[in-house]
């Protein structure tokens, strides 16, 4: 993964005449503890042909061969050679953890899950078996629900090398992106024992009015050099750029992060950033990110007191003629056990991007921001696919404080080892629109308030016109309520969400409100025969008249329970029904509700129901203002007098106050 820490490693040369086994193999263990995977993946495998398959050294070779792979993200390979390790019963546990690392960046989820359930039976004190099931269960449900962006390959600047770690800067005359690349132009023309490749160096391309990306060009002899450039970071007037050069001598090598001034249109003569107050510290310092106004960077380090590999530390300073203070760790919310790399601070909103191998993640790296709950609170969010894939994703810029901008990955399709995207949300279009009616008459309510409040701090209000209308905007990922308030009226509320929405959605919600003069029956509330006891299906119905009353907080009600006149003599009729109403009054102060906000009252069949527009509808041979009496009934056929008679049992409630203090 030599992107990540743009190391320069010592490139050792085999003699043509060296060939035998305990030469090769001391050959590549010298290039694998030099990092130089690919030349060290070289003599492994010219080991590993020579071997017979019954010498344990043999499943050793695969292993270290797959542990190479590993190292450079060719995760096929890797999991590849890790598996024939296995297979020639390689000891050490941790070749189970890293085959599922790569069954995972290959999306093979559940065959990781075995062997990471493996690796937890063999060494259950390393919790990164368990971290690597959760991974692949989450990466397998971001798949297949991915967030609304777009994500686009920029092809214009992409190379068939690596090209990564771009850094976007509107400098107040154009449009600059800065990028890594290890392209065959570039000043490094030598070969990466870790890759392959070319060294990087830093190129940048300008934005045309077309919104284009023009040739990418060497930014400058002075910055490039033989050595490796890479991850650039500007501030704002596009004045300092600061980045990472790795050198390399005699079997030694480090990375540093260097700093110039823009003078005319080139560059002044680098200078290494001194960060470290540790005495002739040998630490890496890579991944350089400056805020705007250049008194804050925040870069990566395998520096002593973190709390794994590389993790994410800053610095500050009171003005850019000030040296910069000790650098201080980003803490244990960004940094874990594993690698935590490419700072990005997006000072539009003061927001820090990373990319980690040690958070819970898709694949290999991830990209992640810090976000603060309600409290203030700080927390790691996964950027989640498909910004976020199984491969490995890093290097993440934003377009000022539009939610579009870049960054790198090695994700399959695309044209060079690692690739620069583009990304930008989907803009969907939400709306909500309907009338506000009168529950029984269905009449629109002029002038009625309507209120829309949003999980995402929304608070907007509207009048109803004389037809009773209403229209908002919604915004998406959003779940809100819709109050309706009126003089004379219940208040009402209804809920809806554009959360999860992958498409434009026109929401038609009409508001029905009751007057509180009248009375008011909740539907479906039912009981055994000459049993008061409240049957499971009416939980749902008063779950909503207890609703109505949190939405209503000042009104006392009375709740009244109605029989039809068959069920016995008057005495029985009334007592049955003030056991129904009670059962019902009960049931809202098991939930909560105030009792002093509550009457039960049985009607048993002395309040026959009067037809109300509502009913009219839904029976032709009822009319507005017929009042089902036993007369009335008796003049029907027998199938009308059964429709009224379960009309006339009912459970109704009415407001009896709106002055409720508790």
């Amino acid at each position: 993964m030599r992107r990540f820490l743009l190391y320069i490693f010592f490139i050792a040369f085999l003699s043509p005449n060296v060939f035998c086994q305990r030469t090769l193999q001391k050959i590549a263990d010298n290039a694998l503890k030099a990092n130089e995977y690919t030349f060290a993946i070289n003599n492994y495998k010219s080991l590993f042909s020579q071997i017979e398959n019954e010498d344990p050294l043999k499943a050793t070779i695969a292993y270290k061969i797959g542990y190479c792979y590993r190292h450079i993200s060719e995760p096929l390979h890797a999991q590849l050679w890790l598996n024939k390790a296995i297979e020639l019963n390689y000891q050490d546990p941790i070749v189970y953890l890293y085959c599922a690392d790569a069954m995972r960046m290959n999306q093979n989820f559940d065959k990781a899950i075995t062997y990471y359930n493996k690796y937890n039976e063999l060494v259950p004190s390393d919790k990164r078996g368990e971290k690597g099931v959760e991974s692949c269960r989450t990466a397998k449900k971001w798949l297949k629900n991915p967030t609304n962006y777009k994500i686009t390959n920029l092809a214009y600047i992409n190379s068939e090398s690596s090209d990564f770690s771009p850094f976007f800067l509107d400098d107040g005359k154009s449009n600059l992106i800065y990028f890594s690349s290890s392209r065959t132009n570039s000043n490094g023309d030598r070969i990466h024992g870790g890759s392959g490749q070319h060294f990087c160096d830093i190129f940048s391309s300008k934005e045309d009015s077309k919104g284009l990306w023009l040739s990418p060009n060497s930014i400058s002899e002075q910055i490039n050099t033989t050595n490796e450039e890479g991850s650039p970071s500007l501030t704002k007037d596009g004045n300092f750029i600061f980045y990472t050069q790795c050198n390399y001598g005699d079997n030694h090598y480090q990375c540093k992060i260097m700093s110039s001034s823009k003078i005319g249109s080139s560059w002044d003569k680098p200078n290494v950033l001194d960060l470290s107050e540790i005495p002739n510290d040998t630490s890496d310092y890579v991944h350089p990110c400056v805020s705007a106004d250049g008194l804050k960077i925040y870069f990566a380090s395998n520096r002593p007191g973190g709390y794994g590999g590389y993790d994410i530390w800053y610095c500050t300073r009171a003005s850019s003629k000030e040296k910069w203070g000790k650098p201080k760790n980003a803490g244990e919310v960004v940094n874990t056990d594993g690698d935590e790399l490419f700072p990005y601070y997006r000072s539009a909103d003061s927001i820090l991007y990373f990319s980690s191998n040690g958070h819970i993640g898709m694949g290999g790296l991830d990209i992640f921001r810090v976000n603060y709950d309600a409290k203030g609170k700080p927390y790691t969010l996964n950027l989640m696919s498909p910004i976020n894939s199984p491969s490995d994703d890093f290097g993440i810029t934003f377009r000022d404080s539009l939610e579009e901008g870049y960054f790198s990955s090695n994700r399959p399709g695309g044209k060079g080892y690692d690739d620069i995207y583009h990304f930008s949300i989907i803009k969907l279009h939400f709306k909500v629109k309907g009338q506000v009616l009168d529950e029984i008459t269905e009449k629109p309510i002029a002038n009625a308030t309507v209120s829309l409040i949003g999980s995402d701090g929304t608070s907007i209000e509207t009048t109803t016109n004389e037809n009773g209308d209403y229209e908002f905007d919604l915004n998406p990922q959003t779940n809100y309520v819709l109050l309706s308030i009126h003089e004379g009226y219940l208040n009402s509320k209804y809920k809806i969400s554009t959360y999860g929405r992958k498409e434009d959605k026109n929401f038609d919600v009409n508001l029905y409100m009751t007057q509180l003069d009248s009375p008011i029956e909740v539907q479906n509330v039912l009981y055994d025969v000459n049993l008061w006891d409240l049957r499971p299906e009416s939980i749902v119905s008063l779950n909503k008249l207890y609703e109505t009353l949190i939405d209503n907080p000042h009104i006392i009600i009375e709740l009244s329970s109605h029989t039809d006149y068959r069920v016995g003599n008057k005495m029985t009729n009334e007592e049955l029904s003030q056991r129904r109403a009670q059962s019902v009054v009960n049931f809202l102060i098991n939930k909560g509700i105030d009792k002093n906000r509550l009457t039960a009252k049985g009607y048993g069949a002395t309040q026959p129901k009067v037809v109300d527009h509502k009913t009219a509808s839904l029976y032709k041979f009822l009319n507005v203002g017929d009042k089902l009496t036993p007369e009335f009934i008796q003049s029907l056929n027998s199938e009308q007098q059964e429709i009224c008679h379960q009309i006339n049992r009912r459970t109704e409630f009415k407001v009896t106050s709106t002055n409720f203090n508790k």
